[in-house]
């Protein structure tokens, strides 16, 4: 495990596969690896670059529509949970049109192994998100900034005959190709090179010269498997405890050292306790028996001071710091208050983003280099920096710059986790039925203004009604005012 923790780039094998058997069986793991796949909302906004207006527009419908085939949100999120697993995600994008396979019937172990298969839009266009496995990936250089990838082609040496063509319809078209050319050529290179215009590439916790990431369980380590090791120890004393040892002492006689009673007196007593003993935690009851006087029953004692809370709780604690949660975040009971746990958050928050924010920027390269094709009226998608722990917050910053400092509408809509798009066509359709004039907002002191009263270009009243003769002391105060 030392050498694990220490040289996680020559066991990176063993760390990832560590780490997803402990994400299965630790609960801390689980619900900090879910909180943060879960926790961003991933309202999104799409923003366009260029000069040519036609064009932009074409190209905004390819990016709406190649985000909506791939299920963008869902697809953001294993990116985080691959990254939090596994320290890093790999991912193909696949445009090409799929290989038709008529057997339409699969073995329990086709299912098992079975990947995303492509789909064919009824446009011609087509774009998947085919995942790579990290055993057989490794980052090997980088080019424009972005990280270059090789794929070890022996993945495809455990199949063969019928399983082994299908395992490779569902695999890109480069990779079927060089696995080809492999065997065409009897290359002994096992590494192919992947074109980093198609591959997604995202690392977390390790530099750009390194060829993977760090799984966010590895600061854990240590203490998780103590803990692990803690439990087992707290059951084995609990087992002896529920199996506990009694033991009899007959009664001293005259001679230091011997007992009173005959060898068959001490037989029958020891087996009359015995028996007593024995059906009494078999069946539960009252057993009743005769000793000799000076006879003494006892049982061997067993420590119980590692039931104490406490431990448990400080290796929690421990556990949870190492991965970056405050443990009263993950059970409400653990120490720290209310500012702390919020600043907690924020930092989560913080790390979280940064990682969508480079996910992000590997999702525009590939659609904009594969659907969109044109390098001078590009689009990015952004998401915004927003949480379901923060909203409200987050709304209130939006709001705040939309009606105090020329702010975007689209960001405002897009904080209330409502689709941009979705919200503009209700208003284009409201607009059009003339809901405005149809449907008038019922007439209050709140709705109504100067312009709304009968008499407004006369007198210039309206709002609420005014009183002759106040007596209110705060009414009477504002209309000497001019109020």
């Amino acid at each position: 495990i030392e050498s694990m923790v220490a040289n996680p780039m020559n066991t990176n094998r063993e760390v990832r596969h560590m780490a997803k058997l402990i994400y299965n069986s630790n609960g801390i793991v689980t619900n900090v690896v879910d909180y943060m796949v879960a926790m961003p909302t991933l309202d999104k906004i799409i923003i366009p670059h260029g000069t040519s207006k036609s064009k932009i527009k074409k190209n905004k419908e390819k990016m709406e529509w190649a985000l909506k085939t791939i299920k963008d949100k869902e697809f953001i999120r294993d990116c985080i949970f691959r990254d939090a697993n596994e320290g890093i995600c790999f991912y193909y994008c696949e445009t090409t049109k799929p290989i038709n396979d008529k057997d339409n019937t699969l073995s329990d172990y086709d299912i098992q192994r079975i990947t995303e298969i492509n789909s064919l839009d009824d446009s011609g266009m087509n774009i998947s998100m085919i995942s790579l496995s990290a055993d057989y990936c490794k980052i090997v250089g980088i080019k424009n900034s972005s990280y270059v990838i090789a794929f070890n082609l022996d993945y495809f040496s455990d199949y063969v005959g019928d399983s082994l063509e299908r395992k490779l319809k569902k695999y890109p078209k480069e990779i079927r190709d060089g696995y080809t050319a492999k065997n065409t050529k009897s290359n002994s290179n096992n590494w192919l090179i992947l074109d980093n215009t198609k591959t997604i590439v995202h690392k977390i916790r390790s530099s750009k010269d390194e060829p993977w990431g760090r799984p966010l369980v590895l600061a854990a380590l240590k203490n998780i498997l103590y803990s692990d090791y803690f439990t087992e120890t707290k059951r084995n004393v609990l087992d002896e405890l529920n199996n506990k040892v009694i033991y009899e002492t007959f009664p001293e006689g005259e001679k230091k050292g011997m007992s009173s009673l005959t060898e068959k007196q001490q037989k029958n007593q020891h087996e009359t306790v015995k028996t007593a003993v024995m059906q009494k935690n078999s069946r539960g009851g009252t057993s009743f028996f005769s000793v000799a006087s000076g006879t003494k029953l006892d049982s061997l004692k067993v420590g119980t001071d590692i039931f104490d809370e406490k431990n448990e709780k400080d290796l929690t604690d421990k556990i949870s710091t190492d991965l970056g949660f405050a443990a009263s975040l993950l059970n409400g009971s653990s120490s720290g208050n209310y500012s702390t746990q919020q600043n907690n958050l924020q930092l989560v928050i913080s790390e979280v983003f940064s990682w969508i924010e480079g996910i992000s920027s590997e999702l525009n390269k590939v659609i904009n280099a594969n659907v969109i094709q044109d390098k001078v009226n590009y689009m990015e998608v952004y998401y915004l920096p927003c949480s379901l722990v923060n909203r409200k917050e987050f709304f209130g910053y939006m709001k705040d710059l939309y009606s105090s400092a020329k702010g975007s509408l689209s960001a405002l809509i897009a904080s209330t986790g409502v689709n941009v798009d979705a919200y503009m066509a209700m208003l284009d359709y409201e607009t059009e039925e003339n809901w405005e004039n149809r449907y008038p907002i019922h007439a209050t002191s709140f709705t109504m203004s100067g312009k709304d009263s009968a008499n407004s270009d006369k007198d210039k009243s309206g709002g609420a009604p005014t009183i002759d003769n106040p007596t209110n002391q705060k009414t009477i105060q504002t209309k000497s005012n001019n109020g």
